[in-house]
């Protein structure tokens, strides 16, 4: 048999039992000696077969534990003013987010450019994860102006930041210019989204203007197959 043929039918065969239910979503996937044995093809053949899928968005693999049945892609507006737990809800999403650490320190030197400060200022940083589904696919790095934000590292973090920037110090008019990129996760991301070493991600890169003013930036780093982008047309006459 051909050698693509059978790690074509090996994908086919996890395909199945995920659409048919017997794999629901964040179901780790037996391992690939199980599968080997289960359907009679060699190492080789398997891995490939998962490399398929998970190139096809079906599963994805955590770093040292295994292969799971991905979840469906987040919908997301990256230019949604709105907070992300509230994006969330609307799709019936479940979202959880972990704090990593909240300091303060001066920021790297281009979001120091950007907030319009010198390099030995510092600023309110604030790094989270964010899991979909029990997955986790986001990885935040905010950086705040102190004089703006005070007392934000006090508050509770966990919750929503757009929240807090628009309710609570009261940034209700803001505009957010967004840059997105592609771009590689380094060591230490990856480790904290717990997959490989250089795994594909979106960077979306977020300056909060308030009065021509930038009082914050928001970088977010979301694995490459768990987010499917919309943004929502303007109405032209």
């Amino acid at each position: 048999m051909n050698p693509a043929t059978t790690y074509h039918s090996v994908a086919a065969s996890v395909q199945s039992w995920i659409h048919s239910g017997e794999l629901h979503p964040g179901t780790q996937l037996p391992s690939e000696r199980s599968l080997c044995e289960r359907l009679g093809v060699s190492r080789v053949n398997a891995r490939d077969a998962l490399h398929l899928l998970e190139g096809q968005g079906l599963i994805y693999r955590l770093n040292r534990i295994g292969w799971f049945v991905a979840p469906a892609p987040f919908i997301y507006d990256p230019t949604r003013t709105h907070s992300l737990l509230e994006e969330a809800r609307t799709h019936n999403r479940a979202l959880d987010t972990q704090l990593i650490l909240s300091e303060r320190k001066p920021p790297p030197a281009r979001i120091s450019r950007k907030l319009g400060l010198s390099a030995i200022i510092p600023t309110l940083n604030v790094i989270r994860r964010r899991a979909v589904e029990g997955r986790w696919v986001l990885l935040e790095a905010c950086y705040f102006r102190e004089e703006d934000f005070p007392g934000l590292l006090e508050r509770s973090l966990t919750n929503s930041l757009t929240g807090l920037v628009r309710d609570v110090y009261g940034y209700n008019n803001r505009r957010l210019d967004v840059a997105i990129s592609s771009k590689p996760l380094t060591t230490l991301q990856a480790q904290r989204l717990l997959v490989r070493d250089g795994s594909p991600a979106l960077k979306l890169e977020r300056d909060v203007i308030v009065s021509g003013r930038c009082i914050a930036v928001e970088t977010e780093y979301w694995l490459h197959d768990a987010i499917e982008m919309r943004v929502r047309g303007q109405t032209t006459c």
